[in-house]
Formats: C-alpha cells, structure tokens, sequence
C-alpha cells in the first residue's frame, strides 16, 4: 500500500471539501474504502495526520483563539496534512466528523474475522495453500499495532477538546508484547482445511478449481503481502521497538472545555467498548455473536486465543500467532486512560450521566481485576497515571471502586509482592499511586461505619473504616521502600495529615477503635462526621495547659490510637531519616517538617522511650551534619542544621528534660551548635571547659540556632504559656506604667539604667509600687534582652512574710517610768558596738562596707573627706558643751519613725554578681555599664517595637463563582451573611480571637513560644496594618513582616474549582503586601486554594513559587483534608511556607538576632562611665551634690 497515495487522497479530498463539498455517495465510497483497507498501517498513519490537521483547524473556530492548540508529534511535522484555509467553518465541522467516522468503529480492529470478510481475504484464503481462513492472513497480526493507533487517535481527539497538552502519536510506541516478528509471520503451523464455513461466515456461492501456486491473482496477493511486510512492516514490528508510554497528561484542563457528557456522546462509545475489549462484560455485549469473539482470561482458567477450530478439529491455533489477548492491551490501556482523561475533567457542578459512570466504573473494574495471580500492565499503569483526581471530584458511586483500588495499590507498593510486573517500579506510577492513596486516606474516618457497595457480588459488603487498617499499613510499607525524594514527600504529607485528623476525631470523643482501625469491625454509621460545623476550633493555651505493624501490635496497649499513629509515624520516619535520607538536604528538611508537625499535634507521650528515640536521633543527625567535611558544607546543609535545632525544640518537653541522659545528649548539641565543638571529645584529646573554648561555630545562623534552643530549654520548657496565654511573651508592663502605679511623684527619669557587654539592659526603680502600708526596701527590676521583656519585684526582709506577720512590734514595748530623783550623770564613751566585738577575729564580711582609701583614689578628695570629718568633729564637741549647759531634765525615749527611703538597688546587683567593690572577680558575670536615664528611654521604647518572635500573616479570601477580578473578590468580606455556611467555622479553626486588640472579628491569632501568625480577612477598604503582631510588645514593622525574607501566604475559598485558573494573585498581593518591593510580589507568593466537596471533605490545590523547596509537607497539591484536620494542618502549612522562607536567605536575622544588635546599639550610644559611688545616691542628685 503507498502511503503518499493516501495522503494524495485525502488532501484532494480536503480540498473538494473546502471548495465542492462531496456528495453523500462519494462519501459513502469513501467509508467502504477506508474500512477495507483499515487493517493497512499506512492507511491509519493518514487518516491520523488528517484528524490532527482538522482538530487544530477546528477548536480556534469553536472555542476561540486563546483555546490551546495541540502542537503535532515530532517526526510528523512535515508530514501534516495542510486544512485549506477557505475551507467554512461549517464544512469544517462536517469534513472533521466525517472523516474521523471514515474508518468506522476502532474497534472492529480486534475481530480478525470481521477485518477478513472481504472478497480480498475470501479469494486468497481460497486459492492458498497454508491458509484456511481468511482471518488467518499474515497482514492481520499487525491489527494489535493497528489498533493501538487508532486508539491513541481517538484519544487525542478528545484530549485536545479538554484543552491538554499532548504530542503527536509516534508510531513506534508500543510494546514489545504487540510486536509480531517476520518469522512468526512466514512460518505458519500446517493445519487441515476445514469443511465449515470460515468463521461462522457463510459460504462463497460460488464454486472454483483451485488456483496454482503461480496463478497470478495469488502471485499479486502475495506480493502485495510481501510488500506490506517488506522492508516497512519487516523494520517496524521485526526490529526492537520501545517500551510502551502511556499517554499522561501534562496540562490543566482548559476551563472553556466542553462538558464531560458531550465528549462521551462523540467517542465514548469507542472508548467504553475499547476499554473491556476480551473482559467478559466485552463478551457478553459484543454485536457480533459468540463466534471469533475475544476470550478474556478472566473468564476462563485457561487462556485461549481469539478463534478456535471446531471441536471435532485439531486444537492447533488457525490464528496468526500474534493475536492473543495481551497483544491488545495496549490499545485497551490508552482508551482507559482517555476514559479517566475525560471523567477527571469533570467541572465543579457539572453532571455525568449515570449510564456513563456506570460503564466507566465497570471498565475501571475490569481493568484492575486480576486473573490466575496477574494484572495487565499496561492498562494498570494507565489506569493509574491518569485517575489521580478520581477520588478528588464528587462523582456518584466512585467509592464502589474502592476496594479493587486499594487491591491494586497493595500489588504496587508493596515490595515483595506476588506476580508484581517490573514496570510498576516506576517512579512516576508509584506517584500516582500515592496521590491515590492520600486521597483515600480521608474516607476512613469521615465515612466510619458507612457500608461501601462493591461492584462483585460475592465479596461481604464493609464499611469505610474497615479499611483504615488497610491504609495506614500501605503507608507505613511504602515510607519505609521509597526511594524517590518526589514520593518520599508525598507520604510525608499523607503522614502528617491523617495523624492531625485522627487526633482531632480523638478529640471530639469519637471512638476511634470502632472504625475498624485495629481490626475492630462495627456496623454502625455516625453522621457526627458528616456535619457543617465539624471543624475543631481551637483555643488560646492557658497555663497548666520495629516495622511499624509490630509497633502497632506490640504497642497498642500503652497508648491511645491517635498517639500510636503519630509515633509509630514518627520512630519510623527517624529511623528511615538516619539511615538513608540524611544525605539529601530536601528529604531532610522536609522529614524535619513533619516531625515538628507531628510534635504540634501534642498527641504524642513526650516522655516515653519513641520520644526519646526521636530526641535522640535527631541529635545523632546535627552532630553528623556538623561533623561532615569543610567541602560538604553549604548553605543548604547549614538550613538542614537549623531546621533540626527548630524541630528539636518541639519535641522537648519536661517529661524528657528530667532523664539525665536524654538532657545531657541536648545540652551537647547546643554546645556544639554555639562553640563549633564539645567538651567531651572521643578522639583521645584531653576536655576543654567550656569557658575556656574558642568560639568557632558552623555558621552564624546554627548559632542563633543553637541559642535559641538553649532559651528553650531554660526558660520556655514547663513554663510556656504563662499566666499571660499564648498572645504574649514576657511582661505587658514598661516604666511608664510602673512609674504611673507608684504615684505622680515617679517618672521613668527615676529609674537606674544599666546595661551588660553581652546585651542586656537592666531598668531598675527603688521604690515601693504603691504599698505604702507595709513599707520595705523595695526594688523593682525591668530586664529587656534578645529574647524579650521581664519585669520583677522584689523586697528585701529580714524575715518572710508569715514570719514577719507573726512577730511585729508590740503595741505597748512596756518600758519602765522615768525616776523622778536625779541622779548623777554617768560619763560613757559612746560606741558603734559592744566591747566584746573587738575581741573577736575579723572576716571578709567586716569589709561588706569599703574603707575610705580603698574608695576614694583621688588625693584630693581625700583631703576634702577629712576636712569635712574635722569640721563635723568639731560641730559635734561644741554641741556637746551646749548641751552640758543646759538643764539636766530627763526625757522619755521614742523609737525612731521607720525609714521609707531605701537603696537597695546596689545589693540586687551584688547578688546578681553584677557589681563587686574589689574589680571583676573571676567567675562572675561582667560588671555593668550605666547608661544615660534621660534619653535612653525613648530608644528603650523603639526596642520593645521589635518583634520577640517571628510573625507572619496570612490573608483568608472568599471567591464566589466567576469572580476573577480583586476588587469582586475583596468586597465579598464585606458583609458575612451571605456566604457559605462553612466558611466561618473554618475561618475559627484557624485561630482565637484576642480580645485586646480592636477588629478581632477579621483577625484569628495563633502563637506558640517561638512562632505567631494571624489570619486577616480583608474587605474591600483594607489597608495593610502597621502592626505585625497582635501584641503590643511585637507589633512594628520592624520585625519580620515588611522585610523580603516575610512569606506572602492567601487562602482562599473557591465556591467552584475552576475559577483557581483566572484568580488574580498578582493584583491582590500587591494590595496586601503593599510594603514589599514591586520585584518581590506575586513571586514568592504561595495561594492555598480550598474547596467545599460534597462528601463534607475539603479539595486542596496548591500553587506556589517554583524552587526546589517549594513542595513539601504537610500541605501538598491535591490533598482531601477533613473539616476537623484542616485548620490544623494549614497552620502547619503557614509555618513551614514561613520557615523555608526564611531559610533560603542567608542575609536574615532572627527576632534574637535583631534584637540583639538593637541592644547593643542602645548600650554603645549612651553608655557612661561607672562610678560606685553613684549606687549610694538618688538617681536625680546633680552629680556636684554627691562629693560636696
């Protein structure tokens, strides 16, 4: 057959259609001659490169310019068929339908005796002397190639109607298994003549001498077979072909796209049918009888080519050897991944007949039904690649495939699988099987006892949370096999998610063991789960606030499910994590990700051995990362390191700070995060103290780091949240408001300002708050450092205060009466102290109060110093004789009136070790520097603006159907009556209010010791706000929001899905971010979409910016989440987009950081000179007062 003739044909035939369109009659000759001559691969190559040149013709016209056109394959450029361009749009359409119907149904292509009932076939199967029957001819094993192209054609008509982007169809990709040899070909077994009728077929009425072999009709039938199978068909099905590639789409669908129903009334037929061609539902439907029909082996236990002999006959096949069933999977493996193509596309709302879902059901169950132990690979794997949204859309009775699936994704991801196929260890299939695993992972507990039809009769019918087990062990075994860091993440997240939505069921009171989770069965059905407001709103904390199947079984007992699940999980993880992911940076940081998540979580019992077990490891990973060698380091490996100090902070809890062991394995890694090495050292070098080590840390961040963990650990362990809630960090109170408590006499000039080297600023004031009745030698003391604001007060007693109250001064001391004769005076020496003190030995105590020469340097001042003690020697003797001259009555003693001014601040810094007389002593902290109180204050209040934490905002929007522009979607917030009854539950799952601050009702706030986030619901009139934090004591600029490294996070809730597609990020990040630089917007900004379904579950779509980071746990695109989990893992999701942020930079600093520096810049500017006297005078004394 000469292919250039075809093509000349059907060009000629384009162009009448375009300037005389044809007859009925010639287009009815035109079908009879293409469906003679469909079993001819030239014909099937033309008739492709006529459909391609039409549908790229086609859909401009129809759908509009912007509508995408598919680009042709690679080699069949030049080959295309060229579409006048005068051609109406009318006879384009006609010529089109025409044309693709030209060749008739595809799938006659596997009935060879349908193929052979030509006069053709007849007359070479009569005057041969091999072949029997015509469907015997040697051209006919080239059908399952034939077949596969027509196929993929049809398949890309309706790809290109669903705006995918395909690639041409190449003729060389099929499999091996659809390959037929020239030997199998030329040698054909010896079989006898039948005395029937060919296949069913009736006979020839007419009667013939047979021809000689050098007849010349059969010399042209056999030269035409000659040259079918030479040198064209001889190189294509004789030569090593290429491994089968299913078609996968590599595109969204295009939102104009017609409906589903529409291109399954165009070639649903020819997919439907195509898609169970040999299953025994094929069997059963098929038109043309029983006879010469396909034989599926499920059927059957034996497996039988498509036509036998009668049974009178011989058993040998009459057929060419290459059909048998599997040659024709491949055709069958494309029409089903087209089905799941078109079914996929399925748009928000839209309706799939019944019959439709019905079928496709019934093709997808055939598909993954295994027979005698084995699956076809290629349909499995098509099936596969292309139903990743399957379980994603609301379509009526998919949940009837749920246990094939699940069947069929133990055979994949299982490792030691029986009868697996090799071509299932795929990165890219066991992706897709994943993505379909983490979309069935919802259902379990969303479902619970809800029964689930099965499409085979003879299977008993189970509930959803019957296979939870089923789940939980897939993803178990395959965390534990995967190799491919894209999957590994994949289950990273499916990890995270499940374990947040099993604890939020725990927490609601659900009996999670009646789900069947342990093998527990249980028949009833709770609509708790199926309920609007079912979303777990959380609250502000207040104060006081082996494999894996072995673990479960051996641990089932010690703790409750949801704290199983999650260490399980998490022992697992670590232990995958040490052993084999800890060289991939991208691995690690998102395995660390999912650890801090799964600590979040709080289901877990921090102080059991798993949690020791994973404190451990993740110390065992920084102290390997930081030993690595100098050429390994990088700044990707220093963000792994920082990471790993993050997530080691989450998981520290008091329970595991009172074993010794585990707090001394911490503590080292903190020394080695700071000084760069550790105290104990295993080489044999001798201990180095650690005051005594050189300070040479990895990097600067790893020591922020490793900082930050130590405040951890000392201050924030056991006593976060305080008193104050989550909202806030440190004390609310400042120098005005203490200096306001005290009474108008006090101002913030009063206090004593002082400072260390290492950036600390101490504040203190020596007076009583306000507590005039039980006057003490007060002292209150205001501490700002990198990690925040503290305030305390303290009193200086001789003796506590129930003592006190016990022994106070008695109302009546019971002094005796003055004598009323005078006696002589008695001439005494006055003393300091009894003369039995000069007989005892003195000690250091005795010199608490310094000498005058150890005080005084200057030689000048020490004249001055003894001038004044003569004149007050002086003035006392001449008191003395005045006193003698006056009248020697005798007085009453008064006890003296108790003192209200005290000084006191000097002895909280000798306690503190602040402060020593005799130099720096060593040992002790390093003295402290004075600073001006007059203008210190105000740099004091531009400190406390710095964010003690690090903030973030994310922005919650409300899209309505259609809407594509930021102005509609902003003024949706406007009033929150209208919108979907589920949206505000969500919003409050989110986050608390706070009370303290205006405009709570468009801000959720959530906080933990080193993290807070507020959501913000933006009207139409929003401007970006001043404040970062909803604390007053975090809430400038200046802190995280406002710089580059801040993370630019939208969610936004989408009534219908596909209006993700024209949502404009660009115009409302520059709107809501308004302080970032132009360059920065809509570049690094992450949109978390959300989507009601109708199950009550909720659809995932993330789009963010493209960097190697970019997809990670525990949020990924196309996740289910349930209403319970969803406001926790999206919180998860705000922190980690936050964190990779941050950790992409270099150049960031901290809240400790930042904070730091301010404080040392605070201390360089008005720092002055210390002088001790200055502890012994009112900080308002002129400074000439104090000598003279």
């Amino acid at each position: 057959m000469c292919e250039r003739l075809l093509s000349a044909l059907f060009e000629v035939w384009l162009l009448a259609c375009a300037k005389s369109f044809p007859s009925p009659p010639q287009w009815k000759t035109l079908n009879e001659l293409c469906q003679k001559l469909r079993h001819r691969p030239e014909l099937i190559d033309v008739w492709n490169r006529c459909i391609v040149g039409l549908i790229r013709k086609l859909l401009p016209n129809l759908y509009g310019p912007d509508f995408p056109v598919p680009t042709p394959g690679t080699g069949n450029v030049d080959q295309q068929i060229i579409v006048s361009a005068q051609m109406s749009e009318d006879s384009l359409i006609q010529s089109w339908y025409r044309i693709l119907h030209c060749i008739g149904n595809p799938c006659d292509l596997v009935q060879p005796s349908l193929i052979a009932q030509t006069q053709t076939f007849l007359q070479y199967a009569f005057l041969s002397q091999e072949v029997v029957e015509p469907s015997q001819h040697p051209c006919l094993s080239a059908l399952p190639r034939i077949f596969l192209k027509a196929i993929r054609t049809v398949a890309f008509v309706s790809d290109s109607f669903l705006g995918l982007k395909t690639s041409q169809i190449d003729s060389k990709s099929f499999s091996n298994s659809g390959v037929v040899t020239t030997k199998d070909i030329t040698t054909l077994p010896p079989v006898r003549r039948p005395t029937k009728s060919f296949s069913g077929m009736p006979s020839p009425s007419f009667t013939s001498t047979r021809v000689p072999p050098s007849s010349p009709l059969l010399n042209f039938i056999t030269s035409n077979n000659q040259q079918s199978t030479s040198p064209r068909l001889e190189h294509e099905i004789g030569s090593q072909a290429p491994e089968f590639k299913p078609t996968v789409a590599l595109t969204l669908h295009h939102p104009l796209r017609p409906k589903c129903a529409t291109l399954l009334h165009l070639v649903g037929e020819w997919l439907f049918e195509a898609a169970i061609v040999g299953c025994a539902a094929h069997l059963s439907s098929n038109k043309y009888g029983s006879t010469g029909n396909l034989r599926r082996p499920g059927s059957s236990n034996d497996r039988r080519v498509f036509m036998q002999t009668s049974a009178s006959e011989s058993d040998t096949p009459v057929t060419p050897p290459g059909l048998v069933i599997e040659r024709f999977d491949l055709g069958r493996a494309e029409a089903l991944g087209a089905l799941c193509r078109i079914v996929c596309s399925k748009k928000t709302g839209e309706e799939i007949p019944s019959v439709y879902l019905a079928r496709f059901c019934l093709a997808v169950q055939q598909a993954l039904k295994s027979s005698e132990g084995r699956n076809s690979p290629e349909v499995v794997s098509c099936f596969l690649l292309n139903a990743a949204d399957l379980f994603r859309l609301d379509l009526d009775g998919i949940n009837m495939l749920l246990s094939p699936v699940i069947d069929t994704l133990e055979l994949i991801l299982y490792p030691n699988s029986p009868n697996k196929s090799s071509s299932f260890n795929s990165p890219e299939i066991r992706r897709s099987c994943i993505q379909i695993l983490i979309s069935l992972l919802p259902l379990p507990l969303h479902f619970q006892g809800l029964p689930v039809r099965d499409m085979s009769h003879t299977l008993q019918s189970r509930s959803f949370g019957q296979y939870w087990k089923k789940l939980w062990a897939l993803i178990c075994a395959s965390i534990l096999n995967e190799v491919d860091w894209n999957n590994i993440l994949l289950l990273l997240g499916a990890i995270f998610s499940s374990s947040a939505d099993f604890q939020a069921l725990e927490q609601r009171g659900a009996p999670a063991f009646s789900v069947g989770m342990f093998g527990a069965d249980s028949d009833s059905y709770s609509n708790h789960s199926l309920s609007t407001t079912d979303y777990s709103i959380p609250e502000e904390p207040s104060e006081n606030g082996d494999s894996p199947m072995s673990s479960i079984q051996t641990h089932s007992g010690s703790y409750d499910s949801a704290g199983l699940v999650a260490m399980v999980a998490a022992t697992t993880i670590c232990q995958r994590l040490i052993s084999a992911w800890k060289t991939e940076v991208t691995v690690t940081v998102a395995v660390l990700e999912t650890l801090d998540g799964l600590a979040r979580l709080s289901i877990h019992k921090k102080g059991s051995s798993e949690a020791q077990k994973v404190v451990k490891s993740l110390c065992e990973l920084i102290i390997w990362q930081c030993s690595r060698p100098p050429p390994a380091h990088s700044k990707d490996l220093h963000s792994a390191i920082v990471a790993a100090f993050q997530c080691l902070g989450s998981w520290l809890s008091p329970a595991l700070l009172n074993e010794p062991e585990c707090l001394s394995v911490v503590l080292e890694v903190i020394e080695l995060g700071i000084s760069g090495s550790t105290s104990h050292s295993s080489t044999g070098q001798p201990q180095v103290f650690k005051h005594e080590k050189l300070c040479k840390p990895v990097s600067l961040r790893v020591r922020d780091a490793a900082e930050t963990l130590l405040y951890i650990v000392v201050e924030l362990v056991d006593y976060f949240p305080s008193v104050l809630g989550a909202s806030h960090i440190g004390s609310l109170l400042n120098e005005e408001t203490l200096a306001a408590r005290c009474g108008s006499s006090v101002s913030p000039k009063d206090f004593r300002y002082f400072a260390t080297e290492s950036g600390t600023i101490l504040s203190l004031l020596e007076e009583p708050l306000g507590n005039h009745q039980d006057p003490q030698p007060t002292v209150t003391l205001v501490l700002r450092n990198p990690r925040g604001r503290f305030v305390w007060t303290m009193q200086h007693r001789q003796l506590s205060r129930h003592s006190s109250a016990l022994r106070g001064p008695p109302p009546n001391p019971g002094l005796p009466l003055p004598l009323t004769n005078d006696l002589p005076p008695i001439e005494t020496t006055p003393r300091c102290f009894p003369e039995v003190c000069d007989l005892a030995p003195e000690f250091l105590v005795d010199k608490s109060i310094p000498s005058c020469e150890t005080v005084v340097q200057d030689i000048e001042d020490f004249d001055i110093l003894n001038r004044l003690v003569e004149q007050q020697t002086l003035y006392e003797k001449h008191e003395i004789e005045r006193r003698a001259l006056e009248s020697n009555e005798r007085k009453q003693c008064q006890p003296p009136l108790p003192c209200t001014d005290f000084q006191a601040a000097r002895l909280i810094l000798s306690h503190l070790g602040m402060v020593t007389f005799s130099g720096k002593s060593e040992g002790l902290p390093e003295e402290i520097v004075p600073l001006d109180s007059e203008e210190v204050f105000v740099d004091l209040n531009q400190i406390d603006s710095f964010a003690c934490r690090n903030v973030d905002t994310a922005f919650l929007l409300y899209v309505r159907t259609g809407q594509s522009t930021s102005q509609e979607i902003l003024g949706n917030l406007n009033s929150f009556d209208s919108l979907d009854e589920q949206f505000l539950p969500f919003v409050n799952s989110l986050g608390w209010k706070n009370k303290s601050k205006l405009g709570d009702k468009r801000t959720r706030y959530w906080a933990d010791a080193t993290y807070e986030l507020k959501f913000v619901l933006p009207d139409d009139s929003y401007q970006e706000l001043v404040e970062s934090s909803i604390d007053s004591s975090t809430s400038s600029k200046s802190g995280t929001s406002g710089t580059p490294v801040e993370s630019q996070t939208l969610i936004v809730w989408l009534e219908c899905f596909e209006d993700s597609l024209n949502f404009p990020t660009g115009s409302l990040i520059r709107r809501l971010y308004s302080s970032h630089p132009v360059s920065e917007v809509s570049t690094n900004a992450t949109v978390i979409f959300i989507h009601p379904l109708r199950s009550g579950l909720l659809r995932i779509k993330l789009v963010g910016p493209s960097s190697k980071w970019a997809t990670a746990p525990p949020l990924l695109d196309g996740h289910i989440l349930s209403k319970r989990a969803v406001g926790t893992v999206l919180r998860q999701a705000v922190l980690h987009n936050a964190r990779k942020r941050r950790l992409l930079f270099d150049n960031h600093q901290s809240p400790f950081a930042r904070r730091k520096q301010k404080l040392l810049e605070i201390l360089s500017r008005h720092r002055s000179p210390f002088v001790h006297t200055s502890l012994f005078h009112h900080p308002n004394t002129k400074k000439e007062d104090i000598i003279i």
